[in-house]
């Protein structure tokens, strides 16, 4: 492809109660996309990071006929709710293509897109052991996340496999869940493979908070997601596990990993969160409980 963006088609990307579409504005190399969300789409300040990652995902597939196969976004303020308006650019037009991409001032992120057509990915050596098999996800006891802290939990069904739940006060800084995007979501929306990936891959609390009893603002910072080439359905189960790599007094880096229900790797990513403690009097490097 040359510097020239192509004509982009519209985009799907819908509110949670109508069917609309994302907008382009091609220009030669860039291209502006409005990616409608509404305050059902919120996480605990401004529109969820996931969909954030899904809107930016989105606009560099306008410019750019490719598979998303890696993202990394950085959060500098919140998003609100409305019509997000992400301008994305390519700055290397090769094979794997290298695309830019922000939303005013909150969040700017790098795209990399594979031209070639996708392949299966083939078994290599998994960071996390094999997950242990679990009764189909249905029979599980739900987990529904306050809707009214986080908006975006009246879409996500969520079947833990662990003992961990957030705010239990437990020992273990992880969760390991079924989870996905509730079926009447589709009816209203047409995300493809890589927006509900994004989405899914930050769904859950941050791992520090199976350790709590109160609730302790950890925003994102930095998100990097790798996405594979594996072919699934979006509105399909996955196994979600996430896990606190390290934490300190003010910081820490949650890992996640995402497998289709048939156990193929979707979706990889690492996460750089802020610890907001509450006071100034908190000793450094301890959390609240």
């Amino acid at each position: 492809m040359t510097a020239t963006a192509r004509s982009a088609t519209a985009t799907t990307a819908t509110t949670a109660t109508t069917a609309t579409t994302a907008t382009t504005t091609p220009t030669a190399g860039s291209v502006a996309v409005e990616y409608p969300v509404d305050e059902t789409w919120q996480g605990f300040a401004g529109v969820h990071g996931g969909v954030v990652v899904g809107a930016l995902l989105t606009a560099a597939r306008a410019l750019v006929p490719g598979v998303p196969t890696a993202v990394t976004a950085h959060f500098l303020a919140p998003v609100p709710p409305g019509p997000l308006r992400v301008e994305a650019a390519i700055v290397h037009p090769g094979r794997t293509a290298a695309v830019t991409a922000r939303i005013g001032a909150a969040v700017t992120g790098l795209v990399r897109l594979v031209r070639d057509a996708p392949t299966e990915p083939s078994a290599g050596a998994p960071a996390w052991p094999a997950p242990e098999p679990t009764a189909a996800p249905e029979t599980l006891p739900e987990l529904r996340l306050p809707t009214q802290l986080v908006p975006i939990g009246q879409h996500l069904e969520i079947r833990p496999v662990s003992a961990s739940r957030p705010l239990a006060g437990g020992d273990d800084p992880g969760f390991d869940v079924w989870i996905r995007l509730r079926p009447a979501v589709f009816g209203t929306r047409a995300f493809g493979a890589a927006e509900v990936a994004a989405i899914l891959l930050d769904a859950l609390p941050p791992g520090l908070f199976a350790t709590l009893r109160e609730p302790v603002p950890i925003p994102t910072a930095e998100l990097t997601a790798h996405l594979t080439p594996a072919t699934y359905r979006p509105d399909g189960w996955f196994r979600l596990r996430q896990r606190t790599a390290w934490s300190t007094g003010s910081l820490c880096v949650d890992e996640t990993e995402l497998r289709t229900a048939g156990g193929t790797l979707a979706a990889q990513a690492r996460q750089l969160r802020r610890i907001v403690r509450p006071s100034a009097a908190q000793p450094p490097g301890q959390l609240p409980r």
